[in-house]
């Protein structure tokens, strides 16, 4: 988050952590997208997953649940963490949720079936992010994500104002494809969703309601101001414009280094 989001107000993570948006996902595509990501990333009874920035913890439950997988979530809020170890016991899941950095996954190399993350990805340093999902990768295995995509055209202005209110700066399609292939990845393969985000948060007001939006709006000014509120409407308009979109993009570890170029292992981000 940067300095500016801390003084001038919420953004969508910290209405998330402070319990003052009451979602369990906070993604485009719901369990739906979840769904279809699993299935790129061939996940399937007894593998092993990873689930970086595994948030509340319902994709990571509901895939142990579908697929009958192996889950470990990572997430960087300890209050996510154990707000997902409480959903995973209710749910009788063994699930390993455990408090980490995305930059240095705690994971020796090709520890992972398939390694996902679900909105998250346009948050952190992505190139390092995406090396160190394909580092703890085995070879034949996935990596996968769906987040934000700018359209072509979109304007630098409406990018810049994405990452002074909510610290995202998304790629377009074709830029997490070259991100993709520049950890190493081959066979990438996207999937153009920018459907899923224009009716988003429209699905999250009508969940809510009118009372339930009331209730934000007024927690919210309550806690930062009416500059808080105006900043929570800036991004609202941002996220309902024509040039942001939705994408799915997965790609495989190859399974030997010599005809890619890349090691298998030690592909670890140290000094970078």
């Amino acid at each position: 988050m940067t300095d500016t989001a801390a003084h001038d107000g919420p953004s969508l993570e910290q209405l998330l952590e402070s319990g003052l948006l009451p979602a369990e996902i906070l993604h485009p595509g719901g369990l739906e997208i979840t769904r279809e990501l699993a299935e790129l990333c061939e996940i399937g009874p007894g593998e092993n997953v990873l689930d970086v920035a595994s948030g509340t913890g319902e994709a990571a439950c509901f895939l142990a649940e579908t697929f009958q997988c192996t889950l470990v979530g990572i997430d960087a809020s300890e209050f996510m963490i154990e707000r997902a170890r409480t959903k995973a016991q209710s749910r009788n899941l063994d699930i390993d949720f455990r408090q980490g950095d995305a930059h240095a996954l705690p994971f020796d190399d090709n520890t992972f079936d398939a390694v996902i993350s679900e909105c998250t990805t346009c948050v952190l340093d992505k190139p390092r992010a995406i090396r160190e999902m394909a580092r703890v990768t085995k070879p034949g295995g996935h990596v996968g994500i769906h987040d934000l995509c700018w359209q072509e055209d979109s304007p630098d202005e409406l990018k810049q104002q994405l990452e002074e209110l909510e610290n995202e700066h998304p790629e377009t399609l074709d830029g997490w494809q070259r991100l993709f292939e520049e950890a190493g990845l081959t066979g990438v393969v996207t999937r153009e969703k920018s459907d899923l985000i224009a009716s988003w948060t429209n699905d999250v007001k009508q969940q809510l309601g009118l009372t339930g939006q009331l209730k934000i709006y007024w927690n919210i000014i309550r806690e930062w101001g009416f500059r808080g509120l105006r900043r929570v409407m800036k991004s609202e308009q941002v996220f309902q414009s024509e040039h942001l979109g939705y994408g799915v993009i997965v790609g495989t570890k190859p399974l030997t280094a010599a005809s890619h170029g890349i090691p298998l292992a030690s592909q670890n981000t140290s000094g970078q």
